[in-house]
């Protein structure tokens, strides 16, 4: 069996629906071994969550596939003393409760790292540890509007959008993916371990591109500017005569006029040509006009003409694909990044894969996997017998005693 890069790594994970489970689930897809410590009765919220069939979440089963679960009572103080046992015998523990939870529960990073010093104590929440909003409670739209990116995003003038995905969930989570890989490399080097955190307002704000810099340096925020951007011209998404959408990206003087003049227009290149600033911004201004002029030329031929002709010229443009498209993409399929899975209730369904790719190794999904989401509690017995040393009485008690569940118990409450 080959070998991964993240082998031998342990995860205790009490995180839960989609920002945190989605860095753990990059972890897993690594080599790590990632056990779900969830509440009695519900468990991780995500499991509630549709798409359903036969009674399966795909949401829970996307987010979740091949990792363990235990079902623990943290409000008790049998519950806390098991959590602490298994903390000793894990590498990260990963949290993403309301800021300053860990703590009220007596599980906060300073009582771990007294029982594992070289525990990387890891948490994403909706807006840090400390500052005036740090005991809100966020969501991911939350996260885009407070963050930066609503304002920036939909029509000039309209109404404010989030992004249709979770990406503020998606993006705190890579980072705390970040965040974990280099405390396991200065761990390495120092025998030291690390408490971190990632705040979701930090990471959207930290990928506005120009903008914080531009509104620094001009006093003006940058407004919403629906799919335009000054940098060049066409820019912008276009109809098609077969009713599709393609974008396209002309960045710079020279795209600028190969495009222009490919469709007959030389008089808008000798008006708007030049690489200078003074050229830039003449055609920022007139943008809406040049799009237009390449719309209702784009508007008489298809995509597949349409996208010919700007390859030809070496203009970054795309078709507009939707999902459906994309699980049908050949260029998709062929980077393994769309890969059939079997479910035993599911049957074949279709999952995207970790996008890294090693070039010695297989990571991530294959296609015939038959990975499956765990259930609530299913692995308490196994992991408190292999991890603690419990005997079985023992187990029996602390399920009579309301601190642990098992799958079963758990399923009915």
């Amino acid at each position: 069996m080959t070998t991964k890069p993240l082998d031998g790594i342990r995860i205790l994970d009490l995180s839960w629906v989609f920002s945190a489970p989605f860095s753990t689930l990059m972890l897993q897809d690594l080599g790590a071994e990632v056990i779900k410590v969830e509440r009695p009765g519900s468990g991780d919220r995500s499991r509630s969550l549709p798409p359903f069939d036969k009674n399966v979440s795909g949401y829970f089963y996307m987010l979740n596939r091949g990792k363990k679960s235990i079902s623990l009572n943290l409000k008790s103080d049998e519950g806390k003393q098991i959590f602490l046992d298994l903390a000793k015998q894990v590498d990260i523990v990963v949290e993403n409760f309301v800021s300053g939870t860990m703590d009220k529960l007596g599980l906060g990073y300073d009582v771990v790292k007294k029982v594992n010093p070289k525990i990387i104590f890891a948490s994403l929440n909706g807006f840090g540890s400390d500052g005036p909003y740090s005991h809100l409670p966020s969501i991911d739209g939350i996260a885009q509007a407070m963050g930066g990116l609503m304002s920036q995003n939909g029509l000039e003038g309209g109404q404010p959008l989030k992004t249709g995905p979770a990406v503020a969930d998606a993006l705190s989570g890579v980072y705390l993916t970040v965040g974990i890989l280099s405390a396991i490399i200065q761990r390495n080097n120092t025998g030291i371990g690390q408490r971190l955190e990632v705040s979701m307002m930090d990471s959207v704000f930290s990928v506005l591109e120009e903008s914080v810099i531009r509104t620094s340096m001009t006093g003006e925020a940058l407004s919403a500017r629906g799919n335009k951007d000054p940098l060049g011209a066409p820019w912008d998404a276009f109809q098609t005569r077969d009713d599709k959408w393609i974008i396209v990206c002309a960045s710079g003087g020279d795209r600028f006029s190969k495009v222009y003049a490919g469709i007959g227009r030389e008089d808008l290149v000798e008006t708007y040509k030049g690489e200078d600033i003074e050229a830039m911004r003449k055609r920022e201004t007139d943008l809406d006009y040049l799009n237009k002029i390449f719309a209702d030329w784009a508007r008489d031929r298809t995509a597949s003409e349409v996208l010919t002709f700007l390859e030809g010229l070496h203009v970054p443009a795309g078709e507009v694909k939707n999902v459906k498209d994309l699980i049908e993409d050949q260029h998709l399929i062929n980077r393994n990044m769309v890969v059939d899975v079997e479910h035993p209730k599911l049957g074949k369904v279709k999952l995207p894969n970790l996008p890294i790719k090693f070039f010695d190794k297989d990571i991530g999904l294959q296609n015939g996997d038959r990975p499956i989401e765990p259930q609530l509690g299913e692995h308490t017995d196994s992991i408190l017998r292999s991890m603690l040393g419990l005997e079985e009485s023992e187990i029996d008690r602390l399920k009579s005693d309301g601190i642990i569940f098992e799958r079963m118990i758990a399923n009915n409450i």
